[in-house]
């Protein structure tokens, strides 16, 4: 017999709003300046879409499909400018096929992760690591036992896979292609969507923005307690944040006043690839699809005659090197990124100049 689930929606939905207006409220009492106020509500809509797709669009169980987590106009966890995600849900005891060409890109990777917020990585593969044929094909199998080929492990616990392509230039080059299918159990038909599962996503959807918020955040208000520092990411950070492993990360809260800028001076040992890039109080990369100038990779930086890089910070264009444009922004959040570097990392040293 039918059951009116009239009252269990509107109660869920009624819920899920509550926890939302709270988000917002939130967001708006926790940015430092009025910038951040109207990007704290776009990073909320951002997260909002992105958590329908991974929980209703392209749930766990269903036919596995690539989507995007993370884009130009969708932002979390200072996301890399030069960097194209994609992503797939999987279940327990499945096993998938990616099918892709390697493009010419420095650096691509595999990493399968668990719910929750500690420990999320399962397995984590990068192309060094797998088999890619003359012709710049490759085919990973992922999940159920490893038959000794290019294999991705998802344990018991996995719940996603994200796919990370690093560019020298994301407008140019060749980029890798991938194609994802499910070879065991054969996937059937998506499901109609029922009330009980409505329910359990908003509840979900609730839960995890309230996280990426809180987790976004803290580290924010913690990066400026020490403004114009470096600073080391832990591990545990990675972890939460969902990183990949390969990278080695440092932050560092950019507080200036008006004709200021922040100086970097850093000298990365050889690697597949660094960059230093603005994140706003959202850990957002800022706007990039017009030219301005938001990162700076090692393919794109000018060095200095001893292979040293000298960067500058602010509103204010330097004139000469390399410059990272705040726009009118006096506050803002870097991250340097080095992926499998082969030495240690000398540390980035920071002073506050005039311009």
């Amino acid at each position: 017999m039918a059951t009116d689930d009239h009252q269990q929606l509107r109660d869920a939905w009624d819920d899920f709003t509550d926890t939302l207006k709270t988000l917002g409220h939130d967001a708006l009492a926790s940015a430092p300046n009025a910038a951040e106020r109207a990007d704290g509500l776009r990073f909320i809509l951002r997260q909002l879409a992105y958590r329908e797709e991974q929980f209703l669009e392209f749930p766990s169980g269903q036919k596995p499909e690539l989507f995007l987590p993370e884009s130009p106009t969708r932002k979390l966890f200072a996301d890399c400018p030069d960097t194209r995600y994609h992503q797939f849900s999987v279940a327990a005891g499945g096993q998938y096929r990616i099918r892709g060409t390697r493009g010419d890109s420095p650096y691509i990777s595999f990493t399968a992760y668990r719910s929750g917020i500690e420990d999320r990585v399962v397995a984590d593969l990068h192309d060094g690591q797998i088999t890619v044929e003359p012709d710049g094909t490759f085919e990973l199998i992922v999940g159920g036992a490893d038959s000794g080929g290019n294999h991705l492990d998802l344990g018991d616990d996995a719940t996603f896979v994200i796919i990370r392509e690093y560019a020298h230039d994301r407008d140019g080059g060749v980029a890798a292609t991938f194609e994802v299918e499910q070879l065991t159990p054969e996937p059937g038909h998506r499901p109609d969507l029922s009330a009980d599962q409505m329910t359990a996503v908003l509840g979900i959807l609730g839960l995890g923005l309230s996280w990426v918020n809180d987790a976004t955040v803290r580290l924010s208000e913690e990066l400026r307690m020490r403004p114009n520092q470096m600073n080391e990411a832990a591990a545990e950070l990675v972890s939460e944040m969902a990183g990949t492993p390969h990278n080695h990360y440092q932050l560092c809260y950019v507080q200036l006043e008006p004709g200021q800028a922040l100086e970097l001076e850093l000298n990365p040992p050889q690697c597949r690839y660094w960059s230093v890039h603005l994140n706003n109080w959202w850990l957002e990369s800022p706007e990039y699809r017009d030219g301005q100038s938001v990162c700076i990779n090692d393919a794109q930086a000018v060095r200095e005659p001893d292979g040293s890089v000298k960067m500058f910070v602010g509103p204010d264009d330097p004139g000469a090197g390399n410059h990272l444009d705040t726009k009118d922004r006096t506050e803002t959040i870097l991250l340097a990124r080095y992926l499998l570097p082969e030495d240690e990392l000398p540390p980035i040293i920071t002073n506050v100049v005039t311009i």
